[in-house]
């Protein structure tokens, strides 16, 4: 059997908020509120897909964002990559020796200097540092970020993305690609199977072997002609689990 690896994504990818699907499996709880769900099909399904495909959770939530996340069965993922790539887990724990950015005094000087410009902007109703790696603001309500972003890339030498209501500040090198990729250098690996729904991803669903996005995905991100994409029709998660399925 091939040694397939399975690098996805999770918010919007595998895993949605109430707004998004109708129904679905309660696989995150926070402040007593069940706030993430995946789809009956995928959540039946994730199983067999673990049994079969080593899964690889590549996500930019943080590392105790990512553990209220609780997958089928309990399945702890042998490797995740929390924090955009910056952090990795083994079997749940930090691995002290990843270094894919060197968090030392530059980086956090930086970080707070990003800070200091955005906590209190009245654009803005959330500012904050993750795990000491990069800054992201949330929009306040009215506010366009597509057209706030796109001003602060004018202004900032710090990549500046956007999804959502969410504008994220990253130092260079930390991206998802990036990680993908070293870590795949230190396993074992016939194929490289990747999913994600955004801009942020475009990065680790460029260096697959066959990526998987979504219906409405920005397709000017898209390098790679080795992608299949959702249809209108489908929900993206269950998508991925059926191309998941056709591969054992």
């Amino acid at each position: 059997m091939k040694n397939i690896i399975f690098a996805s994504d999770l918010d919007n990818t595998l895993v949605y908020s109430k707004s998004k699907i109708s129904g679905g499996v309660c696989v995150e709880i926070y402040n007593d509120r069940k706030q993430g769900f995946m789809t009956e099909y995928t959540y039946e399904n994730f199983r067999r897909i673990a049994e079969n495909i080593r899964f690889i959770p590549v996500t930019t939530r943080s590392v105790e964002q990512f553990r209220r996340i609780k997958f089928p069965d309990n399945l702890i993922p042998e490797y995740v990559l929390t924090s955009n790539g910056a952090t990795l887990l083994y079997n749940g724990e930090p691995v002290d020796e990843w270094r894919l950015i060197c968090r030392d005094g530059n980086l956090i000087g930086l970080l707070n200097e990003v800070y200091s410009r955005y906590c209190g902007d009245p654009r803005f109703r959330i500012c904050r540092i993750v795990d000491e790696s990069f800054v992201y603001v949330v929009c306040a309500d009215g506010q366009n970020s597509l057209k706030i972003a796109d001003e602060l890339k004018e202004k900032e030498d710090i990549a500046v993305e956007v999804t959502g209501r969410k504008i994220y500040f990253f130092p260079d090198g930390l991206n998802k690609g990036a990680a993908v990729k070293k870590l795949c250098k230190a396993i074992s690996m016939d194929k490289l199977i990747a999913a994600g729904d955004s801009g942020m991803d475009a990065s680790m669903l460029n260096i697959a072997d066959i990526a998987l996005i979504p219906a409405d995905f920005d397709m000017r991100l898209l390098r790679t002609k080795n992608y299949l994409k959702c249809n209108e029709n489908s929900t993206f998660s269950d998508f991925i689990v059926e191309k998941l399925l056709e591969e054992f």
